[in-house]
């Protein structure tokens, strides 16, 4: 047997008085894209979901000094239309065009994705390489800001309280980093990813600065922070890349299912990091 009540709050302050009240049963709902399949397949069966798809405190992109921030209900569309992720965030731009279908992608939010803590969480391997932040607040611990390297803790947990609210997504914009993002799955559209990585490199005859993002190769999306420490300072050329994806090999930790064996995935992600230290390699030097 089923039981969902629903509140529409008017406010956020509202909506954390209705979590605080229900407690355990409280769901924050925006898109539901991924709330109305647990709740017609039974994952929940009693629920009193609060409606924060209207609240204008957490819609919107904006850009503040050297900071970019990001509303939890914003769309996976909203993300494609706007100017500011297409020109200034285009690691984020290129995983929402891959982001599902159109259809979708205008109800799914970037907190609801965040939130739901898929290892294959299309939003988080791009934020993850933005070095992104998640800003959240509750009754009971006011704002607090969260590290989006320490919010996953295994896979659909995150660090969140139940009474905890995400507000926004930010991250410091960088200059001059070479960026590629890729996603592999069974089909073009509506597919839970094989494996996705982003890699964002920044090169002045060395490499400067690395961060590298992967998603669906671990119990939660991760950096590759002994990956990113070995690049540090090296001259990206054939030899470091191999090096390189042998350190990489030894950070995820796939599984075997429906989509794919963990050594399908295992040779997967070698050859997508070469594949995007390649590509970023032939931008730097021009040659695309």
């Amino acid at each position: 047997m089923i039981s969902c009540d629903y509140f529409k709050p008017s406010e956020v302050g509202e909506a954390l008085r209705l979590v605080s009240q229900f407690k355990e049963r409280a769901l924050f709902a925006a898109g539901c894209t991924n709330i109305l399949p647990d709740i017609h397949s039974g994952k929940q069966k009693d629920c009193v979901l609060i409606d924060i798809s209207d609240l204008e405190e957490l819609t919107g992109i904006s850009k503040c000094g050297n900071s970019m921030r990001i509303g939890s209900s914003t769309t996976i569309s909203e993300l494609l239309n706007s100017s500011l992720i297409r020109d200034e965030a285009p690691l984020l731009y290129e995983a929402a065009l891959n982001f599902a279908d159109p259809v979708v992608r205008n109800r799914a939010t970037v907190g609801g994705n965040l939130a739901y803590a898929s290892p294959a969480a299309d939003m988080a391997v791009p934020l993850l390489a933005l070095d992104s932040r998640v800003v959240v607040q509750s009754l009971d611990q006011g704002l607090r800001e969260i590290s989006l390297r320490e919010f996953f803790v295994g896979p659909g947990e995150t660090v969140l309280s139940p009474s905890e609210l995400i507000l926004r997504v930010e991250f410091n914009l960088s200059q001059n980093f070479k960026v590629f993002y890729v996603k592999v799955g069974k089909r073009n559209a509506m597919a839970i990813s094989l494996a996705s990585l982003g890699l964002a490199l920044k090169i002045d005859q060395t490499i400067k600065d690395a961060r590298l993002a992967l998603g669906a190769l671990a119990p939660t999306p991760i950096r590759a922070c002994r990956t990113e420490d070995f690049l540090m300072g090296k001259f990206p050329e054939d030899k470091v890349m191999e090096e390189a994806s042998e350190i990489l090999l030894s950070e995820i930790n796939p599984i075997s299912d429906i989509r794919g064996s963990r050594e399908y995935r295992v040779e997967l992600t070698r050859s997508l990091f070469k594949r995007a230290f390649r590509a970023i390699l032939s931008e730097e030097r021009g040659l695309s």
